[in-house]
């Protein structure tokens, strides 16, 4: 297993997050958001087939569905002409760990794959990161420029995340936010929704929130 390793920047940002994660009407903001039928909700967990140690259609149809454009490229190298490397790839990947409990080992492996898909031309920390938390829910956290913006230390997103879940309390206070409609969702895609419910200047993060009756200023 591997230490946990942080720094003061990455102990402020966890801190930070943990606090958010009580504010007042998030939970609702959260159930608000698995409700609505125009959100991807746990189609983006349950759509379609999730072999393991492939990368197939329904995992890039159910990426897209988190905003994500798939550019040709992209899709002829991931499903065809490097599917069998990627396949290989996530065979390293351990199925039933969560992040918190993730060794030095089956990070370094997530790092490899990481650097062979954003190699890829169209392919960015984005999509990258939200392929990875289709096939690896447990274990990889989206990483968009919502969850980048609310960590707020460069370079060190998963690090915080991995800080905040290694405490107990905190992955309480995570599970409290989820709705009985997202019973199959990870944790970490739980975490996820409540921190683009919070962090998120888009119309619909804005929708969310007003349907919770959050102050229009409860951004982390």
């Amino acid at each position: 297993m591997s230490s946990l390793t942080t720094d003061e920047a990455v102990q402020a940002a966890t801190q930070r997050l943990r606090t958010s994660l009580v504010a007042p009407g998030l939970d609702l903001a959260v159930a608000a958001y698995y409700a609505e039928p125009g959100f991807a909700g746990m189609t983006f967990t349950d759509l379609g087939h999730n072999p393991p140690c492939e990368i197939i259609p329904d995992d890039l149809l159910a990426v897209s569905l988190l905003d994500i454009a798939w550019r040709p490229q992209a899709v002829r190298s991931l499903l065809g002409r490097d599917g069998r490397k990627f396949g290989e790839m996530l065979a390293f990947l351990p199925q039933d760990t969560d992040l918190w409990d993730a060794s030095d080992q089956a990070l370094r492996h997530i790092d490899h794959l990481w650097d062979a898909l954003t190699a890829i031309d169209g392919i960015g920390t984005a999509s990258a990161s939200k392929l990875l938390a289709r096939k690896r829910p447990r274990l990889c956290p989206i990483s968009d420029s919502v969850v980048i913006r609310a960590v707020d230390v460069r370079g060190r997103t998963w690090d915080v995340l991995r800080s905040l879940l290694h405490d107990q309390k905190a992955r309480a206070d995570v599970e409290a936010l989820r709705p009985a409609s997202a019973a199959g969702a990870s944790t970490l895609r739980i975490l996820d929704v409540a921190v683009w419910v919070l962090q998120s200047r888009s119309a619909a993060a804005q929708w969310v929130r007003a349907q919770a009756g959050m102050a229009a200023d409860s951004e982390l």
